[in-house]
């Protein structure tokens, strides 16, 4: 089941206040993971919204070509990180 972002918020918060670990510099990675969060989900829906490929006009405007939404590969590095 897919949680929501305020609760996994609160889940890491929440472990690090149990480990008494709650200090600026971990709070800070805190809030870079939540950002990762929110462009995963935005890359997620891209991909849902226009699949893995998609079709586009070429630059000249004669030819419709087929070509790779790089969300794909996006997604894959925001989730390494």
């Amino acid at each position: 089941m897919a949680q929501k972002k305020s609760d996994i918020l609160e889940s890491l918060i929440s472990q690090l206040e149990k480990k008494q670990a709650d200090i600026s510099c971990f709070l800070d990675l805190i809030d870079d993971y939540m950002a990762l969060y929110d462009i995963k989900k935005k890359l997620k829906t891209d991909i849902k919204k226009r699949g893995v490929s998609y079709e586009a006009q070429s630059a000249s405007g004669k030819a419709t070509i087929i070509k790779q939404n790089q969300s794909v590969k996006d997604l894959v590095a925001v989730n390494k990180q």
